[in-house]
């Protein structure tokens, strides 16, 4: 098990561009809907572009930031808007968390998004399982 980086809370941009990530990624594992949805958006090489992007060690926040900005765009012509884009905000509170011993969860192997699962699931992009972190 490797200790998996999270977007430092000060990084606003980092924190939503992982989300975005994380959310794409759970929409496109989820079925074959989404791929069928690209294909009928004539987006099918965003999806084949941001896909080799994420498997690049070296993707720069930006490239990654443009490409899901292309299958928003691309996605809204055949009405389903905002699928990257987070629809919340949250800050933890302070003071409000006891340790637990022994509690894990299933992260990003690519350490890209903010993707969490309680048990195991796959990456949808790297065909990998997800990574077992040791939360306390």
């Amino acid at each position: 098990m490797t200790d998996h980086a999270s977007p430092p809370e000060d990084d606003p941009e980092a924190a939503e561009l992982a989300e975005r990530v994380q959310r794409l990624c759970r929409e496109y594992g989820r079925n074959g809907d989404l791929a069928d949805m690209f294909e009928e958006a004539g987006a099918g090489e965003l999806l084949d572009t941001f896909n080799a992007l994420i498997l690049r060690e070296n993707a720069h926040p930006d490239e990654l930031s443009a490409a899901l900005d292309a299958i928003d765009e691309a996605l809204a012509s055949i009405g389903l808007h905002g699928l990257t884009r987070p629809n919340r905000s949250w800050s933890p509170l302070p003071g409000v968390r006891q340790r637990v011993p022994e509690v894990f969860c299933y992260v990003c192997p690519l350490k890209r998004c903010d993707r969490v699962e309680t048990e195991g699931a796959r990456c949808s992009f790297a065909g990998q399982p997800l990574e077992r972190v040791r939360l306390a």
